[in-house]
């Protein structure tokens, strides 16, 4: 695998240091649920993964991970969360096909659904639902909404003119 946008000129961002090990998931993921892209796609992970193992050579540990498995053995000076992350993720991936895949409602998963989400149904009269706007309401928010315009335009008239410099200027 190899970052198209970044790698080469050494620009890649936090984000982009990580997108390897999204990819490598997420091929490991179409093995699982269309298996005839296994042949395919399990060649990519295997050279990927022998790569990103051969670049995992370098810190003090000798075993942090870098960022261009193109290099080889030679451990390319990066490290990071996002290196540490796709080479785990890659190499990982290669053990798809002794995984068992995601479960669902038909396949061993216990979560039953409920569409009211517990509440009992979508009639209670639960905080956070919307009530009718009443005349009141509106009364209120008006009020409420003048007061606010006339201490924010209070405010700015007043304030000028108990600014030293202000005071100066308007006197000269």
């Amino acid at each position: 695998m190899y970052e198209y946008e970044c790698e080469a000129d050494n620009i890649c961002d936090t984000d982009q240091l990580s997108f390897k090990a999204y990819l490598a998931r997420w091929m490991a993921a179409t093995i699982k649920v269309a298996p005839w892209t296994a042949d395919q796609i399990l060649p990519l992970l295997a050279s990927s993964a022998t790569a990103a193992a051969q670049q995992c050579s370098g810190g003090t540990d000798r075993v942090t991970c870098g960022t261009k498995w193109t290099m080889g053995s030679t451990w390319d000076g990066t490290n990071g969360v996002g290196q540490q992350m796709s080479a785990l993720e890659v190499i990982q991936s290669n053990l798809i096909q002794v995984v068992t895949g995601p479960v669902g409602n038909g396949t061993g998963g216990t979560s039953q659904g409920d569409p009211s989400a517990g509440t009992g149904g979508d009639t209670a009269d639960l905080p956070g639902q919307t009530k009718q706007i009443t005349t009141a309401d509106k009364a209120g928010a008006g009020v409420l909404t003048a007061l606010f315009a006339i201490v924010t335009v209070g405010v700015g008239i007043v304030s000028p003119c108990q600014i030293p410099a202000f005071q100066r200027s308007v006197r000269s």
